[in-house]
């Protein structure tokens, strides 16, 4: 399994190089640096140096074997939707990751959001999800539940909002996105009983496309408990045939 969501300096919040995760690594390899425009954890806009990150990607690919693959986490936005297209306008990435990490008033993960009270919470955060989907052109909805993997949430908090949940999944498929599996979400964060959840309705809705990440910021969460993994597959008939 190819660990789709991965990160490097690239990433304003990552100081880690593509050489501390290669080392000793033989398969393909491929990153999805962060693209974030008004980020309120930074008070800026965070863009990855595109020109740079390429010319890093093909000396790696001469260095060690045309293995090395481009890739985005596009931090959806609506606000700034406009510059989010003109940013990806001509450039090619393997992989691009949808995510929505903030609604500009703060980042998911800030102290700020954590004392907003649940529901309005999440339903801020799944109205601004069922809206970015298929607003820019991306192959992974990344993360599904960023906007409240701080809370410890449990299956019941998340039922009131089934209906939209099965929206946006079957908006997710119509598109042809893959739905993530985020280890650090699922045993970092604790958050597996919330994907078996999704799992069940994506199951019920003929999900058959499905990414792998780590969410790696240093290299000892490279592709971060996959072998754990591997039981939640089984459960769900999860096969190589349905990872990109």
């Amino acid at each position: 399994m190819r660990d789709n969501h991965l990160h490097t300096h690239f990433s304003y919040d990552c100081q880690t190089a593509f050489e501390d995760y290669i080392n000793g690594f033989t398969g393909e390899f491929i990153t999805t640096e962060h693209f974030d425009l008004s980020n309120p954890y930074t008070g800026q806009d965070d863009v990855p140096d595109y020109s740079a990150y390429c010319q890093k990607i093909d000396y790696l690919n001469q260095k060690y074997g045309n293995r090395f693959k481009k890739g985005i986490e596009i931090g959806y936005f609506k606000d700034r939707e406009s510059d989010i297209l003109d940013y990806l306008k001509n450039k090619e990435f393997d992989l691009k990751l949808l995510s929505i990490h903030h609604n500009g008033r703060y980042d998911y993960l800030q102290e700020e959001a954590l004392k907003v009270p649940t529901k309005e919470l999440l339903a801020d955060y799944f109205n601004r999800m069922e809206f970015a989907i298929g607003r820019v052109e991306a192959h992974v909805l990344a993360h599904f539940d960023y906007g409240f993997r701080k809370l410890n949430l449990d299956v019941e908090d998340l039922k009131p909002f089934e209906t939209q949940l099965k929206r946006i999944f079957r908006k997710m498929l119509s598109k042809g996105l893959a739905f993530e599996l985020n280890t650090k979400s699922l045993y970092l964060y604790g958050n597996e009983n919330l994907y078996r959840y999704a799992l069940e309705i994506l199951k019920q809705l003929g999900c058959k496309q499905y990414s792998i990440g780590s969410d790696g910021h240093i290299p000892e969460h490279f592709c971060y408990e996959f072998d754990r993994l591997q039981g939640l597959l089984k459960d769900y008939q999860i096969d190589e045939n349905h990872l990109i």
